[in-house]
């Protein structure tokens, strides 16, 4: 019945039916022309008028509506308008006023213009776009990816291979990878209302359940093997364990590859240390199962707590981040 699950390969290259999903490296922007100053909804300006007389207005905020409250002239429609439309706006309605009046504006305070960062990284939240600024300086404005330990190995918990810009309700075709390194196609410049996700890298962990002494997620890195993360998970239970029958699940949950193998041969140099993949899933289990469906089953119901306890992990909630 044992003969039902594959041997774990010694590496993931080892089985040829399994293969990790190649990524998808985005084509980026063959196109990304400046854009004009433009006035927005929370920016603050000084206005000054010239006729007979000047007058300096400080401090005038364009409201929620776009409207900015000209002295004399009332609501203002200017809400993005670049500058010297907005200032040929408000002359049009001073003039019914004075005819020879000139006006002119200056943003004193970029408040409007502002981008958003979510997900791992060190400073989420609202950024304010400065004229010229691209991808990469957005990712650097908001502290770079979250970094810190899992299992007291340094570890980017923020995974920018998979992060993405939207604009405008569509995900950009950028690289945040290749931004940083200043591809001009994926370090373009961003615009106001921009918002930037870089996900946690559950991916690109490893979970450790079942009978060990500390379930949980264990940071990936190339070349790690079976024996250093269930050594680094505190072990097997050893009086709930079983040694010779420890289950690694591979490959996505909707058609997952599952292999056993013998910590007892591995330990006694009867076998060769399996070297595991990123989003591995090492089961270990009480009692021999006699299918593949068997195992799938008996762990499917703390899968789902496994996803939330990775989340946890990247989130600083597990391990001692810095």
């Amino acid at each position: 019945m044992r003969g039902r699950l594959n041997p774990a390969p010694t590496t993931p290259g080892d089985d040829p039916a399994f293969s990790s999903p190649e990524p998808i490296e985005p084509r980026g922007l063959t196109s990304d022309p400046p854009e004009a100053l433009a006035l927005l909804p929370g920016d603050v300006v000084r206005l000054t008028t010239v006729s007979a007389q000047t007058d300096v207005y400080e401090g005038l905020i364009v409201d929620a509506k776009g409207q900015l409250h000209v002295p004399l002239a009332g609501d203002v429609q200017v809400g993005g308008l670049p500058l010297s439309e907005a200032e040929r706006t408000i002359e049009g309605r001073l003039r019914r006023y004075d005819r020879f009046v000139r006006a002119n504006v200056t943003i004193t305070a970029l408040n409007g213009h502002a981008a958003v960062v979510t997900g791992a990284v060190n400073q989420p939240g609202r950024i304010q776009v400065t004229p010229g600024m691209r991808l990469a300086d957005l990712l650097a404005m908001a502290g770079g990816p979250r970094t810190g330990e899992v299992n007291l190995i340094p570890s980017l918990l923020g995974n920018i291979e998979l992060a993405r810009l939207v604009r405008d309700g569509e995900t950009v075709p950028v690289s945040l990878p290749l931004a940083r390194k200043g591809d001009p196609k994926h370090n373009i410049r961003v615009r106001a209302g921009d918002q930037l996700f870089v996900p946690p890298v559950t991916d690109q962990l490893i979970m450790v359940l079942g009978e060990v002494r500390r379930p949980q997620p264990v940071a990936y890195r190339q070349g790690i093997s079976l024996t250093e993360v269930l050594a680094r998970s505190g072990g097997i239970d050893n009086s709930r364990g079983d040694r010779k029958d420890i289950r690694i699940v591979r490959g996505p949950l909707r058609e997952p590859r599952v292999y056993t193998t013998n910590l007892k041969s591995l330990s006694s140099g009867g076998a060769t240390d399996v070297i595991l993949a990123p989003g591995d899933i090492i089961y270990v289990s009480r009692a021999w199962y006699a299918s593949t469906a068997d195992v799938l089953n008996a762990i499917s119901p703390i899968l789902s707590l496994a996803n939330s306890v990775a989340i946890l992990a990247v989130a600083g909630a597990i391990g001692t981040n810095r």
